[in-house]
């Protein structure tokens, strides 16, 4: 009441007050990223959480170009084109004192015959040249030492090595930070060199895998709902670490579920090799491009942004088929057949198809395949591991209500005048009316069960406790469609 009951004299109050009718209307869980990763070697920068402002650049300065968390926040905040609309932080992991840097090579020979151009890729990272009629191979090697170095996002430093014993002048590729990541940085040459020949050795020798238990606990209580690793899933026992941590995100207490993506080029048996091992594991999944020479991380960065975040932010519990526009997909050849991409299902593995020239998501799915549940696991989809962190977001809204906070609490058939009092079938027409609306959305399916069966009480031996019952079949998805046409003449 407006007017305290203390005023004896004459007069006429009114007071406004909000109130929220619609109790248990579905709201959609806003999402979050946090990517976990390394800078340059040479950058020095802070360990704490940052929060991009929606410029990859920023990135480069605090951690330098052509990092892992560079090249990460390029896909999502690029310099044209849509970007990410949605919360992205940034978890920084130092280098250990024992990491080395992996290195490639390029060997060119020769002279030049005609004048010739072409176009080194590095880790994806182009950078064109060109050389003149007869160049000599010192030339050549010099003119793509300085293409390479020309691009600031380019994932690796470039040096002409000079010859040594048995070994001729060469390009000497070094990554532009340490850890066993850098043995992921792929080198392809699409060039007209006429009289003269190149050739590629591999990277490899980077050594160090990150422990990422201190980043993790930067995030805290924020509701971060994916992290993008830009580590090599296939090192260490990282993905260990990623999964006790997600697990207890998901947990009674903390309630803020989270899963953790993860980037991969590689074809069907290198990765199942991985998860056909991890079959309880519900918080890891992979985003592929098979056969690309992106970084791995990179194309998880695209993924994310086209379009499984942007697409769990606007329409849960649409499943996902973006197209990873800008990237360079695999050869026709290293695609794989529809028998390959269901039988990496069943192991655990999400995988691609390409569309035209470009990769686009086709199966997106957790590692979670245990035997007991048989060929339809309940964790397998990302999409439904979103749907349930709507519905833990929305329960987790009525129950912690101010309204609810410390209420009185009485049995459904007793009488009272206390306007805060909470009785158990009134949880209960929240929870029905959250129901309805989450079927609305089609985040569920059949309200009708979930309502018949929706249990609400006080707890028999705990008066200042309440424990319902929310049973819910989370939506399907348009996964498989069979035709029969019948024709005849």
């Amino acid at each position: 009441m407006g007017v305290s009951p203390s005023t004896i004299s004459r007069i006429t109050g009114l007071e406004t007050h909000y109130k929220n009718f619609n109790t248990g209307n579905a709201a959609m869980l806003p999402q979050q990223l946090a990517i976990i990763g390394q800078g340059n070697d040479d950058a020095v920068y802070s360990l704490d959480k940052y929060e991009i402002e929606g410029s990859a650049d920023v990135v480069a300065q605090k951690y330098g170009y052509g990092s892992p968390l560079h090249l990460a926040a390029l896909q999502l905040f690029p310099k044209a084109g849509a970007m990410a609309t949605f919360p992205v932080y940034i978890l920084p992991v130092a280098k250990g004192a024992q990491w080395t840097k992996a290195q490639g090579e390029i060997l060119v020979t020769g002279e030049a015959t005609k004048a010739g151009s072409g176009t080194v890729s590095v880790g994806g990272v182009d950078a064109e040249f060109s050389v003149a009629k007869g160049a000599s191979a010192s030339e050549t090697m010099a003119a793509i030492v300085s293409a390479i170095n020309a691009v600031l996002e380019m994932p690796v430093a470039a040096a002409v090595t000079a010859a040594s014993g048995d070994v001729p002048e060469h390009i000497t590729l070094t990554a532009k930070w340490s850890g066993v990541l850098g043995n992921s940085i792929t080198i392809v040459m699409d060039a007209d060199l006429p009289g003269l020949t190149v050739a590629i050795t591999a990277f490899a020798d980077g050594a160090g895998t990150p422990d990422v238990t201190s980043a993790l606990e930067k995030i805290g209580q924020k509701w971060i709902t994916f992290v993008l690793s830009t580590f090599d899933y296939k090192a260490g026992s990282i993905l260990d670490t990623y999964q006790t941590w997600g697990e207890g995100r998901w947990s009674v207490l903390q309630k803020m579920p989270c899963i953790v993506a993860h980037g991969c080029t590689d074809n069907y048996t290198t990765r199942t090799a991985i998860t056909d091992e991890r079959k309880n594991d519900y918080i890891n999944f992979l985003i592929p491009s098979v056969g690309s020479p992106e970084l791995p991380f990179v194309v998880a960065a695209k993924g994310l942004l086209n379009d499984i975040i942007t697409t769990a932010d606007s329409n849960p519990p649409q499943n996902y088929k973006g197209q990873l526009t800008g990237l360079k997909a695999g050869s026709d050849e290293a695609q794989e057949s529809p028998q390959i991409r269901n039988q990496s299902i069943l192991k655990g593995a999400s995988n691609n198809i390409k569309s035209g020239n470009v990769a686009e998501l086709n199966d997106i799915v957790t590692f979670y395949h245990p035997d007991s549940e048989g060929k339809y696991p309940g964790r397998r989809y990302v999409v439904d591991a979103v749907k349930l962190m709507n519905i833990v977001y929305n329960c987790r809204l009525i129950t912690e209500s101010d309204e609810v906070k410390g209420a009185p609490l009485v049995p459904d058939s007793q009488v009272t005048t206390n306007p805060k009092a909470i009785k158990p079938k009134t949880v209960k027409g929240w929870l029905a009316n959250l129901a309805h609306s989450l079927a609305l959305n089609a985040i569920i399916s059949d309200e009708d069960f979930t309502k018949e069966n929706l249990t609400v009480g006080i707890n028999s031996e705990n008066p200042k406790r309440v424990d319902y019952v929310f049973p819910c079949k989370l939506s399907g998805n348009v996964e498989v469609i069979s035709g029969d046409i019948y024709f005849g003449f």
